[in-house]
């Protein structure tokens, strides 16, 4: 094999699928992910414990962008949450929050298709780096899917105001 996972690096990846599935749950349930649902919460605590996991990861030593991304998505899980907590959350906010939540899984998917494409199969990777074509097209189409998910959530939060305006 290639780069043999740690033990912290076998249980980072753990923590990430469960985060994972938590958000598909979500997504097919409610079309979104939105933080005060159980499935929610649950994405939003394996997704915290995955970035602070992460943290302990480096193949090349010290800091580098997986834990740039991990901070990131951490200050946007809190930005979801204090958001959420506040009466902006019945306006603009909820927009806000599906951005901030979209991006985090979005953001989580990134060294998730690096990592995968470049250790599976174990007998002959799908790609050598992050240039390679196999890695460079799934995230062109991961940025694709974001786009059109973030367009349809924002036109199912347009769509219930208008709703209950009484349009």
């Amino acid at each position: 094999m290639q780069h043999p996972l740690s033990l912290l690096g076998t249980i980072h990846t753990a923590i990430s699928i469960v985060a994972l599935v938590f958000a598909a749950i979500a997504l097919i349930r409610s079309g979104k992910i939105e933080p005060y649902s159980a499935n929610g919460k649950y994405y939003s605590i394996f997704t915290a414990l995955s970035c602070i996991s992460a943290f302990g990861l480096s193949r090349a030593g010290g800091f580098n962008p997986g834990h740039a991304l991990a901070i990131l998505i951490l200050v946007l899980l809190a930005v979801a949450y204090f958001v959420g907590s506040r009466p902006a959350a019945a306006g603009w906010g909820a927009y806000l929050i599906v951005f901030c939540m979209n991006t985090t899984l979005l953001l989580s998917l990134l060294p998730a298709v690096n990592e995968t494409f470049t250790r599976v199969p174990l007998s002959h990777p799908l790609a050598t780096d992050i240039n390679s074509p196999a890695i460079q097209n799934t995230l062109k189409g991961l940025l694709l899917v974001y786009v059109i998910s973030l367009v349809l959530q924002f036109r199912q939060i347009w769509k219930g105001r208008q709703v209950a305006a009484g349009k």
